[in-house]
């Protein structure tokens, strides 16, 4: 896989900054911005993949810089370093907050920072590994639909058919109630699958919206669920993707909804819940998914999931609602795994 070898080093001093740059061996494309201005106008139009960015700017903060940044590049992945010559306790929190990826201090030597420039292209190809892995699930969650509404259309065709022949009717119904159940429950999981998730979602918006109610939701994600796939097979895979179903089950309320939302995503509503109950939900559910072993020949695999807590805003679309969510989840994601993020 492929990355743009692109980078963009922002310092208010222009002397530190040709410095960096010559840091750099022949094959990266370097831009250079010496204010936070300057710095967000050269990203949107040069797209980088790595931004080294000063903590202290003459019209800024390189913390508002990054969290812009990130916003910008929501969708393409980006890694933003930032740079001060000081560190400290309320620093390491401002930078995790700003959602930057790594941090170096100034001044450092040329070595340090080949091996920063280095992890940080890891990572890279890591995200964008991530987000091509995430749309093929995606894509192939839409097949499975497409066809689902198939055979829906086809057996509805049949039973019109056949009406007449009261012995063959009895069939049909039987088979139409196996197909109705196909056509809303994830076949694996035994949870919702992507269309009656979204139409559960519709439901709970408007009731919420009509009602002036409280409604909260998870976006869940395995961690690291392709090595699974990749060291013992889809059908493990498999095994932990029903897992992941029964332990949300054992962690939900009766009026509470799960559902598959594609690959190795689910979707938690959680109608009359607000932010606090909705992280508590959340937390329990993390643990309990950490804990669900699959047996392997003898052997233990676990996994663990991140996941983004969202509330419903009055107003608010299904793209805008299941967004935040899905943000929060990957934020999670990027700090570490394994962690509930709101």
């Amino acid at each position: 896989m492929e990355t743009d070898k692109t980078i963009l080093i922002v310092d208010d001093s222009p002397a530190f900054a040709a410095a960096v740059v010559g840091m750099l061996d022949g094959t990266l494309q370097a831009y250079v911005a010496h204010s936070a201005l300057e710095a967000i106008q050269l990203a949107e139009k040069n797209r980088p993949r790595v931004v080294f960015l000063d903590i202290v700017l003459p019209d800024g903060e390189g913390y508002d810089v990054c969290s812009s940044l990130k916003k910008t590049f929501l969708h393409q992945p980006i890694q933003i370093i930032l740079m001060s010559a000081t560190y400290d306790a309320q620093r390491v929190e401002k930078i995790l907050q700003a959602g930057a990826d790594d941090f170096i201090k100034k001044p450092f030597e040329r070595l340090e920072f080949q091996l920063r420039l280095k992890a940080a292209f890891i990572r890279l190809r890591s995200q964008m590994k991530l987000m091509e892995e995430r749309e093929f699930y995606r894509q192939a969650v839409r097949q499975e639909e497409n066809l689902t509404i198939k055979l829906l259309d086809r057996q509805l065709g049949l039973k019109e058919t056949l009406a007449d022949l009261e012995s063959t009717k009895v069939g049909l119904e039987r088979e139409n109630t196996s197909l109705a159940a196909a056509a809303r429950f994830d076949v694996l999981t035994g949870l919702l699958n992507r269309h009656s998730l979204n139409a559960r979602l519709e439901l709970e918006m408007r009731r919420a919206e009509e009602e002036g109610l409280q409604l909260c939701g998870l976006m869940i994600d395995i961690d690291k669920f392709k090595s699974v796939n990749d060291s013992f097979g889809h059908l493990v895979g498999d095994d932990v993707l029903r897992a992941v179903g029964d332990a949300l089950r054992a962690c939900l309320r009766k009026q509470d909804f799960a559902g598959r939302f594609g690959g190795e995503e689910f979707f938690v509503i959680l109608p009359g819940s607000g932010v606090d109950s909705a992280i508590a939900i959340a937390e329990r559910i993390k643990i309990t998914i950490a804990g669900a072993d699959v047996d392997v020949a003898g052997a233990k695999v676990s996994v663990t999931a991140s996941v983004g807590v969202a509330p419903f805003v009055h107003g608010d679309t299904l793209t805008d609602w299941v967004g935040r969510a899905d943000k929060a989840m990957y934020r999670a994601k990027q700090l570490g795994r394994n962690r509930v993020e709101l």
